[in-house]
């Protein structure tokens, strides 16, 4: 099973640059599209579109699983939703996709182990929010760990070596030593995130279980990932 990963859009910014990579990409052998948040720039929700209609032209009838990221507004989603009703939104949630075999795709914004100051300034409860979410994402792990084939989508990503290249002073502000300890315990077959545009390590392990950074801005390019049932086995 092949899925196509990227994240970091920010659409129209990085737009050019997904429809380049998406021209190499073959169109049969693809099983689904994971976007990993981040879809538009500053809550622009009108362009979302056009992310959908180039997937669909360059992969028709692949579904495509999308989680939201920091510049996907909370007072967006809804509007994201409506304007990319084919791209299915995962917001701590999951999704089985019955495929070749059956996929499931955990979803989620994800959650930093420090809330960065503009958080901490503007969302009064934000220290809340990522303890709840982290006990849904415990709760969703621990249901699907042991399943034949589950991916874990995220925006902010697990800390693990992927963070290398961004400033070591702020990775507790881009990411969640907690959530690492979680996936530890309840390890998934492939971990997907976004948000670390500077990232020079793209591909990590945490326990037995594969770290992949998609964002466009580091990667520059979308990213095929072959998932097996005992994990990922390859890449291309």
């Amino acid at each position: 099973m092949r899925v196509l990963a990227f994240a970091d859009v920010h659409s129209p910014e990085y737009l050019p640059l997904l429809l380049s990579s998406l021209r190499t990409v073959p169109r049969g052998g693809v099983s689904a599209v994971l976007i990993a948040g981040d879809v538009v720039k500053k809550g622009d929700y009108r362009m979302c579109k056009p992310v959908q209609d180039a997937l669909i032209k360059s992969l028709p009838g692949t579904p495509a699983v999308s989680v939201f990221g920091n510049e996907d507004y909370l007072e967006v989603h809804d509007r994201l939703k409506e304007e990319c009703p084919e791209v299915i939104w995962l917001d701590d949630s999951y999704v089985r996709l019955a495929l070749e075999d059956e996929l499931v795709v955990i979803g989620t914004t994800g959650l930093l182990d420090k809330p960065t100051r503009w958080q901490r300034e503007n969302v009064p409860n934000i220290h809340e929010i990522y303890e709840k979410r982290l006990r849904k994402l415990q709760e969703l792990l621990a249901a699907f760990s042991g399943n034949k084939r589950t991916v874990l989508l995220t925006h902010y990503p697990p800390m693990c070596r992927t963070l290398t290249g961004e400033n070591e002073r702020f990775w507790e502000e881009m990411s969640s030593k907690k959530l690492a300890n979680i996936l530890r315990r309840f390890p998934v077959d492939v971990v997907v995130h976004g948000h670390l545009h500077e990232s020079k390590i793209h591909t990590d392990f945490i326990g037995s279980t594969p770290i992949y950074n998609v964002a466009l801005p580091a990667v520059g390019e979308v990213k095929m990932i072959e998932i097996k049932p005992r994990g990922l086995l390859g890449f291309l």
